[in-house]
């Protein structure tokens, strides 16, 4: 899992595809988000836009995906993620390969506040809850990009 601001993406230089898609997210208008499904990298990472409406941490549950590693980067708002090692969860959904997704309970490792600019990296052992309010309910926009695991 990494954790971090995009005004740190030379630390990330030397890793080709990350540091595609860091440029690609620094590069967006103040308050823009890409359309869905837009190639960031031929054959290897895609992004999504999001919306979503924050809520208490109870009512919200773990994922973690097999096939492909998700980024998180903050648009405007602020997200709660909360991580834990997948082996470390009960399954609640069992995972779906056509969709690369399956759903966890139990405690977290880590919880980070994610703010305009930061983004997560979460790879496939890295199970994310996402969504997390900090104080009460907020509006997030946010780009998840997917990264296929070679």
């Amino acid at each position: 899992m990494i954790f971090d601001s995009i005004q740190n993406k030379e630390n990330y230089r030397e890793y080709e595809t990350l540091y595609q898609i860091l440029c690609y997210l620094e590069g967006l208008k103040q308050g823009e988000l890409p359309l869905p499904d837009t190639v960031i990298c031929e054959n290897r990472a895609f992004c999504n836009p999001v919306s979503l409406t924050s809520k208490p941490e109870d009512a919200c549950i773990y994922e973690a995906h097999k096939k492909y590693i998700d980024l998180h980067y903050i648009v405007s708002g602020r997200e709660g993620i909360a991580t834990a090692d997948v082996k470390s969860l009960t399954a609640s959904v069992p995972y779906n390969a056509d969709r690369d997704i399956a759903f966890y309970k139990g405690s977290a490792f880590g919880r980070y506040l994610l703010k305009p600019g930061d983004f997560m990296v979460c790879y496939p052992s890295d199970a994310h809850m996402v969504a997390i309010m900090e104080n009460k309910p907020e509006n997030i926009e946010k780009v998840v990009v997917k990264i296929k695991v070679q």
